[in-house]
């Protein structure tokens, strides 16, 4: 990443460049509804559990550090019942990216739920926690 030149060495051939259009080539999309198949579900029901978790936590002081891991949440992949601890801080990078997917004007949106349509992944632009995530001092903090 201290290198002005690309660190390609082994696709010397490549020029560096996005592609036109920022296309999002069809692989990609492949890739990423492979990826869709438990990341959906397996969000969905983490954010159930904080979200639950949440709701018993009245006094909460703002600034209190987030623990890794709030409960266990099980959900379902093609038959296969799969049990995960519930991790906030995968809402706090979600919450990045649903903050830029706001920011975008209304070309920009549709773009982006298009190609999150595609790979069967919209649904994360909705998964949301009750209760913010920060930063303080290198830690996740409750806001």
């Amino acid at each position: 990443m201290n290198r002005p030149e690309p660190d390609v060495g082994e696709f010397e051939v490549q020029d560096g460049e996005y592609l036109a259009d920022d296309e999002v080539p069809e692989t990609l999309i492949n890739l990423l509804k492979h990826i869709a198949i438990d990341f959906v579900p397996e969000t969905r029901v983490a954010a159930q559990c904080i979200n639950d978790w949440l709701d018993t936590q009245q006094d909460l002081a703002q600034g209190t550090e987030v623990i890794r891991g709030i409960g266990m949440g099980s959900f379902e992949v093609r038959g296969t019942t799969i049990n995960a601890l519930a991790q906030p801080y995968r809402f706090y990078l979600l919450k990045r990216v649903q903050d830029e997917y706001e920011s975008l004007d209304d070309n920009g949106k549709k773009d982006v739920a298009d190609m999150l349509s595609a790979c069967d992944m919209k649904a994360v632009l909705d998964i949301r926690l009750t209760r913010d995530i920060g930063r303080k001092k290198n830690l996740e903090v409750w806001l």
